[in-house]
C-alpha cells in the first residue's frame, strides 16, 4: 500500500519531464493542444498521472487551461515574449558567469559537439533536432554553475518560450554572422574569459530574439 503512491509520483515525474523537455525543445507549437487519452496512450500510461503532469505545467504557465478542461500551448504575447527574454538572459548571463569558472574541459568538449550537430542539422532545417541540440548546449553550460535552483528557474523559462521558437526555425531558417555566439563562448570559456563569454550569451540571445520578433505571425500582438 505504502508503494503504490511512490510508483505514481516517480510516473508522474517520468511524465512531467518527458513534457517539458519537449517544450523546451519545441516539440510542440503554440496553439497545440495536448489531449489527455492520446497521451496516455502513446506513453503507455494511465490517465492519472499524465493529467498530473499536465496540472503541474499548466500551475508553471508553461501550459494554459480552457474553458472545458482542454490543455493548450499557450500563444504568448510579443511583449511576454520580450519579458520572458530579458529575465531569461539576466539568469543566464548569471549561470554563464559562475559556469566559466567552474566548467571542465570535457564539459567544453561536450559543448563543442552539441553545437556541431545544432549547425549540422540546422543546414538541414530539420527544426527538432536543431532545436534540441540548441538547447543541450546552453544547459549543458548552465549545469556547470553547479546551481539547481537556478537552473530549475531557466529551465521554466525556457518551458514557457520553447514553442514559441517554432515560428522561427520555419524554412529558410535564420543564420547570423560568422563566427556563431556558440563558438566565441566555447573560445573564451577555454580562456575563463568570463566577459566574452557573457557577451556572446547576450548577442546569442538578442539575435535570435530580434529575428523571432519579425517572424512571428501577424495575429500575435
Amino acid at each position: 500500500m505504502t508503494n503504490a503512491p511512490l510508483q505514481r509520483e516517480n510516473i508522474t515525474t517520468l511524465i512531467y519531464r518527458r513534457l517539458k523537455k519537449s517544450l523546451m525543445t519545441g516539440g510542440y507549437q503554440p496553439g497545440d493542444v495536448l489531449r489527455l487519452r492520446p497521451l496516455s496512450e502513446s506513453l503507455g500510461v494511465s490517465q492519472t498521472p499524465v493529467r498530473e503532469a499536465l496540472l503541474q505545467l499548466v500551475s508553471e504557465r508553461s501550459l494554459s487551461m480552457k474553458r472545458g478542461r482542454s490543455i493548450t500551448v499557450p500563444v504568448l504575447t510579443r511583449k511576454r515574449l520580450k519579458d520572458l527574454r530579458a529575465i531569461r538572459l539576466k539568469l543566464e548571463v548569471m549561470a554563464a558567469r559562475i559556469a566559466t569558472q567552474h566548467i571542465s574541459a570535457e564539459d567544453i568538449h561536450n559543448l563543442a559537439q552539441s553545437h556541431e550537430f545544432m549547425m549540422k542539422h540546422k543546414t538541414a532545417e530539420d527544426k527538432e533536432k536543431t532545436l534540441l541540440h540548441n538547447f543541450e548546449f546552453h544547459a549543458r553550460l548552465y549545469a556547470a554553475c553547479d546551481m539547481p535552483d537556478l537552473i530549475a528557474i531557466i529551465e521554466d523559462l525556457w518551458a514557457q518560450t520553447g514553442p514559441s521558437l517554432s515560428y522561427l526555425y520555419q524554412p529558410p531558417f535564420v543564420h547570423v554572422e560568422d563566427p556563431h555566439p556558440h563558438l566565441l563562448i566555447i573560445d573564451a570559456l577555454k580562456k575563463r574569459d568570463e566577459h566574452t563569454v557573457v557577451q556572446a550569451i547576450i548577442q546569442d540571445v538578442d539575435k535570435f530574439g530580434a529575428a523571432l520578433m519579425k517572424r512571428l505571425p501577424k495575429h500575435i500582438n
